[in-house]
């Protein structure tokens, strides 16, 4: 090689390894020590700063987008809260009515026991005869002189005979002794006897019509013996008791019953302190088996409470055949009239031990369709006239509530009113499910 040599020739090398022990100490690679290395817990901490500055930021920026634009953040809210109530859609179809005002009763329920107003107890007028007919049995109605049972009439009839020969015997004797006494008495004018004689005489003829009289007497008793012998209904009624049976020697207690006229009465008990909205003469109506009911009215009042502090009241019932002396009946007297709040049936909804009714509020129309929001409103209700209930506590007249199937609302529902929608032709009173 020569010494003028070109500078940016580079030299031919022998393309051997270098040995790393062999290059000068500046050309040593630089290998990092384990003491230059970054410590453990120094990580953490920079992340943490990391998420610090991030959310610092953040904030910074929200207050600053805050004070600069509120309006702009107003009117988002805004339109966020009328997008929610807009997807907020009702969840039935319902049909509402108003509360109506009716004409009821006034009433005082009470409960009694249907008895006789007026019985008669038909005894026997013959001892010691024993019974061969009985012709009637309970329940049966009867006229006053109808033969209800009779007795053996052999001994009556053979006594009647017996009697009857005593009146004949009686007469002859009698007018044996007048007689002679009209042909012996007119001797005592010519003293052809003794007066002694003479009243003899008299005194046969006197004791044969005593006879006479006696013996017609024996006959007239057993011919009524024989008339007796007939039990006959004393008064016009129905039979409620037959103790008579074939064969019955009768010893003076009754045979039958019978309830005079037929004619029962409803005695109720009631607490002194209504007795004032009840007099004679108040109608009465008294319920009966097989949801049947017989009317009547108060016939007379006790002056005196019983033994449990209550007042008797006695009311005349009218002639039903499903009435039966001895019934434990509920009745009510009818006091008058009153004017009061009803609603359907189908309208009351029951929870809890409480009845309730949804009325629809806030009603309004919104692209053809009525819409209300339910409020549940507790009731008390009273007496139930058919379909409808009476409320105790009414409700306003305008009030709107669901006619039927309420059970399915809650409180604060959005409703859709389809009755609204079709005035002219009401559909039946439904509530059908309507999710839409």
């Amino acid at each position: 090689m020569s010494d003028l040599q070109d500078p940016n020739d580079k030299p031919v090398v022998d393309a051997k390894p270098i040995n790393q022990a062999e290059l000068p100490p500046y050309r040593q690679p630089q290998i990092a020590s384990t003491k230059d290395k970054m410590p453990a817990w120094l990580i953490p901490v920079l992340i943490a700063m990391l998420v610090i500055g991030v959310l610092l930021g953040r904030y910074w920026g929200d207050e600053k987008e805050a004070s600069v634009e509120p309006a702009v953040a107003t009117e988002t809210s805004t339109a966020k809260a009328a997008d929610s109530e807009n997807s907020e859609q009702a969840v039935l179809s319902v049909e509402t009515v108003m509360p109506s005002q009716d004409t009821i009763g006034n009433t005082l329920r009470a409960e009694g026991t249907i008895s006789p107003k007026d019985t008669a107890n038909v005894s026997a007028k013959v001892n010691g005869v024993a019974i061969e007919q009985v012709l009637v049995e309970e329940g049966e109605s009867v006229k006053a002189g109808q033969v209800l049972a009779i007795f053996d009439t052999d001994a009556a009839e053979q006594q009647i005979l017996q009697a009857e020969a005593d009146v004949a015997e009686a007469e002859a004797t009698l007018a044996n002794a007048s007689a002679d006494a009209a042909r012996v008495l007119p001797l005592i004018d010519i003293d052809a006897i003794s007066r002694q004689e003479a009243d003899r005489y008299r005194t046969s003829e006197l004791r044969a019509r005593a006879s006479l009289q006696a013996a017609k007497a024996r006959l007239s008793n057993q011919k009524l013996n024989l008339n007796n012998a007939q039990v006959l209904a004393p008064v016009s009624g129905v039979i409620s008791k037959k103790m008579a049976e074939v064969g019955m020697v009768s010893a003076g207690e009754p045979l039958f019953t019978i309830i005079k006229n037929g004619v029962l009465e409803w005695q109720a008990d009631i607490d002194p302190k209504l007795i004032g909205e009840v007099s004679v003469g108040t109608p009465v109506k008294v319920s009966l088996p097989n949801n049947q009911s017989v009317m009547g009215q108060v016939s007379r009042i006790a002056p005196t409470a019983d033994n449990n502090r209550q007042i008797t009241i006695y009311a005349s019932l009218n002639k039903n055949s499903a009435a039966r002396s001895g019934m434990y009946q509920t009745g009510e007297f009818l006091l008058g009239s009153a004017s009061v709040q009803t609603v359907p049936n189908a309208a009351i909804v029951s929870n809890d031990g409480y009845d309730y009714v949804m009325l629809v509020t806030d009603i309004k129309t919104e692209d053809g369709k009525t819409i209300g929001r339910i409020k549940q409103q507790r009731v008390s209700l009273g007496e139930r006239l058919g379909d409808s209930v009476a409320l105790t506590e009414p409700l306003p007249v305008e009030s709107r509530l669901v006619k039927q199937g309420g059970s399915f609302l809650n409180d604060g529902d959005l409703v859709r009113v389809v009755d609204e929608e079709n005035s002219t032709a009401k559909p039946a009173a439904t509530a059908s499910q309507a999710r839409s």
